[in-house]
């Protein structure tokens, strides 16, 4: 009997090379490539989880040398050292930023020092609920992009980009298969794609629809690391003759 061994913690790229550009994000990205002509040099950017907040944003982190904070670290960070040099910053989560005041502080040293500004958030600034009148005022004169959520024509190319990263040249009427069965976000692409990979060199089979189909009905795949599959699923070698079945 095989077993399923998948190691499934791989970092994903966030390379400027690695964004696929489409009309979902088009507008948000840019914007980004308008730095530093941005209304006070901030930017907002949000939408829903796996819609591509954290590539963009890392894009622009490696091309300003900015620092990375998340929403819930900005609470707990002193303000001098948020003032130290380099005075650009990506704040992810932002909307989980609750001390108002220090935010505000934080928020006018940026644009007295002419540093610059990137939140990331799942909501624009303006639905945030913020009590402070004048940082409610400084939040809505922020500049914010959505970024939808990706559609089926993106997600075709950000899988077959993410199996020629592999080295695996799997045909489009598989790709087409995996987009009508998963769920429609980017972390899920990628999850797919290391799973079928893995899959595929424990099997020592060739990726196709019944071997997708085979997966994508393995129950709790995510946790799988050391299980024995049923052997059921095991018949097929690389070199038989898969039936897909409708």
């Amino acid at each position: 009997m095989k077993q399923l061994i998948l190691s499934l913690e791989l970092p994903p790229s966030f390379d400027d090379k690695d964004f696929i550009v489409s009309s979902c994000n088009k507008e948000a990205y840019l914007w980004l490539t308008r730095w530093p002509n941005w209304p006070n040099r901030c930017l907002a950017i949000y939408g829903d989880e796996g819609c591509g907040k954290t590539h963009l944003s890392n894009i622009w982190q490696m091309n300003t040398k900015a620092k990375y904070l998340k929403g819930q670290d900005f609470n707990t960070t002193d303000l001098e050292t948020l003032f130290e040099k380099p005075n650009l910053f990506v704040l992810d989560d932002a909307h989980l930023i609750e001390k108002e005041e220090k935010f505000f502080h934080f928020y006018n040293h940026l644009i007295d020092s002419k540093g610059g500004l990137l939140l990331s958030s799942r909501t624009p600034p303006a639905h945030w609920g913020k009590s402070l009148p004048d940082l409610r005022s400084r939040l809505n004169s922020i500049p914010a992009l959505k970024i939808h959520a990706p559609d089926e024509a993106l997600l075709f190319q950000v899988i077959q980009k993410l199996f020629s990263d592999f080295q695996l040249h799997v045909d489009e009427t598989v790709v087409n298969f995996l987009l009508k069965h998963m769920e429609r976000s980017f972390e899920k692409a990628r999850f797919w794609v290391e799973t079928l990979n893995a899959y595929a060199l424990i099997q020592n089979r060739r990726i196709t629809i019944p071997m997708v189909r085979e997966a994508l009905f393995v129950e709790s795949l995510a946790e799988i690391h050391l299980q024995p599959l049923p052997s059921t699923n095991l018949n097929l070698s690389s070199d038989q003759e898969e039936t897909e079945i409708p």
